[in-house]
């Protein structure tokens, strides 16, 4: 826990007690603040309350009274409750910050000299940010990671080191409520339509994801993907101050080479002896932590084979179990049709199953790469849009409603080929509409999945 002194003596207002909240909350308490605090859900409320602690309702206080108010970045402005309270504190120029915010500032407060990593993107994160942890720790180095990755929040880092090493993850959400943050390396993996209904266009989502880089100065280092169109074009426009280095794939022959421009100076790698069966649905990922790797002054040759021990993360291409000549494929972190292209790309015969809360532009986006998918099984609320494209792409599909039904239907599919075949829940939606986060959707595949396996080679054996 980070004691935040650099707020000592004040009075602060936390909103929203989820995870970014309560380590707030103790952070600045330990730090000496005033801290009060509020939640709208009743019964994260009641268990503050049951915890000894006690709240204070927005509306019974002037926001003039407090020197920051501390926003979790969940929170939707234009529908939360406390719309007003929030946009008052703005009217008012009282600063709306998050846990990143108030740990950037600390660490300038303490003047501290830890190297801090931050790295953004609509997709590949987690693995990227996880993948540079992996290596780093390989390689001997202190290393802690947190933020939007769910592990740990950055107020849980340990600053009493000045060597370890920070890798801090970073939704939209985050670095719109961290206006001030100046990382030594700042990481862009790729911009797709995402969060729209939350920021209300794409140029403004993009300009946010930009922001990363805002505060950056000479002696820091920016790294941008240009696989995206939109980065790509992006970079061409903008100014940055900081040193840049742009990368991107490319595939020469049978290898697969991450290109690398610093500055100028073009430098290439042949990371195909490194992906192992885990990654091979993520080479940009690993051409993303080369060049975080490459920018921190370390050498290839000296973790060119830690990619191999490297196992990815839960819910993303995580491969499940073998039955018979299926394979199931846990994709359920892909909550947009831009992450479920990198499946897509990586398996063969493959048995679609998708559906949830449907982002901007479904799957419309993705018809290029359904040259693969045998059959698709649709669940949830997005099933009739989502059908439609599948149908004007002449793709085989059965509204399955739940997941239950689409592994069984997939699976009595599947067996029927004489192929290697691939069942791959890839939702290329939001988990919203039929369950609370896409964790807790992917938990659900994988004990299906292993049930429906068992089962059937329990009646095999009787049979």
């Amino acid at each position: 826990m980070v004691p935040l002194t650099h707020r000592k003596n004040q009075k602060i207002f936390v909103l929203g007690l989820g995870l970014s909240g309560n380590s707030a909350i103790r952070a600045l308490e330990k730090g000496g603040s005033i801290v009060s605090a509020w939640d709208d859900d009743d019964l994260v409320r009641n268990n503050y309350i049951e915890s000894g602690r006690n709240l204070t309702n927005p509306k019974d206080i002037s926001i003039e009274d407090f020197n920051a108010l501390i926003l979790s970045p969940g929170i939707d402005i234009k529908k939360s409750p406390q719309r007003d309270f929030i946009c008052e504190a703005r009217k008012k120029k009282i600063p709306i910050i998050s846990d990143i915010q108030l740990f950037m500032d600390e660490v300038s407060h303490r003047g501290r000299e830890n190297k801090i990593i931050m790295l953004t993107g609509t997709n590949g994160k987690s693995t990227t940010a996880m993948m540079i942890y992996h290596i780093l720790k390989k390689l001997g180095k202190k290393v802690q990671v947190g933020g939007n990755i769910g592990t740990r929040g950055v107020l849980d880092f340990d600053l009493s080191n000045d060597a370890i090493i920070f890798i801090i993850e970073l939704s939209s959400y985050q670095i719109e409520l961290s206006p001030n943050i100046k990382p030594d390396i700042a990481m862009l993996l790729n911009i797709s339509p995402d969060h729209l209904d939350r920021h209300g266009s794409m140029r403004e989502y993009i300009n946010i994801k930009f922001d990363i880089f805002k505060q950056q100065d000479k002696n820091d280092i920016s790294i941008i993907s240009l696989d995206s169109d939109i980065t790509s074009d992006e970079i061409k426009k903008r100014h940055f101050k900081s040193n840049l280095i742009s990368y991107r794939n490319d595939v020469m022959g049978e290898s697969e080479i991450a290109e690398l421009n610093f500055n100028g100076e073009v430098i290439k790698f042949d990371i195909h002896s490194q992906s192992n069966a885990c990654l091979v649905s993520h080479p940009s990922n690993i051409t993303a932590c080369i060049a975080c790797l490459q920018a921190m002054g370390i050498d290839f040759e000296s973790y060119q084979l830690y990619f191999d021990s490297f196992r990815g993360l839960n819910h993303r291409t995580e491969f499940i179990q073998k039955y018979k000549n299926i394979q199931y494929i846990n994709d359920s972190k892909a909550t947009n049709a831009d992450a479920t292209k990198q499946a897509l790309t990586s398996y063969k015969n493959i048995y679609w199953i998708l559906g949830g809360k449907e982002k901007y532009g479904g799957i419309s986006g993705i018809t290029g790469y359904f040259s693969q998918i045998k059959k698709a099984y649709l669940i949830g609320e997005s099933a009739v849009s989502l059908g439609k494209t599948l149908s004007n792409s002449k793709i085989d599909y059965e509204n399955c409603l739940t997941l239950r039904n689409a592994v069984k239907k997939s699976t009595d599919d599947a067996e029927k080929s004489r192929s290697e075949v691939t069942v791959l829940f890839s939702p290329s939606c939001a988990s919203f509409d039929q369950y609370k986060n896409f964790e807790e959707r992917g938990m659900e595949f994988v004990a299906i999945v292993r049930k429906l396996v068992k089962e059937r080679n329990e009646n095999k054996q009787i049979n």
